[in-house]
């Protein structure tokens, strides 16, 4: 059977509906709760208006950023758990490396002419079982990363945001530079990455002159674009 018609099934998406469901309530829930609080803290409505407003007008350009990553996740992993795991997570990035890792521990490329039920289903455990790590050191140690940062930084608070930056870069850095090889003119992963690279530098640049806070919202999603861009040009 065609694991795309596994992936798409009336039976997914009952399965995605349920942790979506919880999801929204949560939404609900914390929406209601920041309300309630910031008007016993004395806030006025129209400062919470003002807040909501900035706070939604802020969120468009990274949804967008997740709407074109959920695209590319859903022609190889179904728009069912495509949903369920861009909501949830919202990194397409560790989507797609874990559902490839997932696919060739049963050796399967991760395309969609080679693709069976069975790398599909391997997949899937891969995105669910590499982010359990997550939940569970955030529920548990959340209180006392604050405490750990500050160790390692010696008591130099200056150090802080450079560790922070550091292991960010670190990790953006093994996912796109693990892409550009084999260095070949038929690798256009080089081309997306220079092209990213290049928007987000004139962006930043942009940034730093105007002020201007649609660039931070939109920045992400513009460099994606223009990657791809670069990916079809050249």
């Amino acid at each position: 059977m065609d694991y795309l018609k596994i992936a798409n099934s009336g039976w997914m998406w009952f399965a995605v509906a349920i942790p979506m469901a919880v999801l929204a309530w949560q939404v609900v829930l914390l929406l209601r709760r920041s309300l309630k609080d910031g008007k016993r803290m004395g806030v006025k409505n129209d400062q919470i208006k003002s807040a909501v407003i900035a706070s939604a007008t802020a969120s468009v350009g990274p949804s967008v950023s997740i709407l074109a990553g959920m695209v590319s996740l859903m022609v190889m992993m179904g728009a069912p758990i495509a949903w369920l795991r861009l909501s949830y997570i919202g990194a397409v990035m560790y989507e797609m490396t874990s559902a490839d890792v997932g696919a060739q521990a049963v050796g399967v490329a991760f395309e969609q002419s080679s693709m069976t039920a069975e790398a599909f289903a391997n997949g899937v455990w891969a995105m669910v079982l590499g982010s359990i790590g997550w939940i569970i050191v955030s529920g548990l140690f959340t209180h006392k990363i604050d405490g750990l940062r500050t160790k390692l930084a010696g008591g130099n608070s200056k150090a802080l945001p450079i560790i922070t930056a550091a292991a960010t870069l670190g990790c953006y850095c093994s996912l796109t530079f693990n892409k550009m090889y084999p260095v070949s003119l038929e690798n256009k992963n080089i081309a997306a990455v220079i092209g990213g690279a290049l928007a987000i530098w004139l962006l930043t640049a942009l940034n730093k002159k105007r002020k201007a806070k649609w660039v931070n919202n939109w920045s992400a999603t513009i460099a994606m674009i223009v990657g791809v861009a670069f990916a079809c040009i050249f």
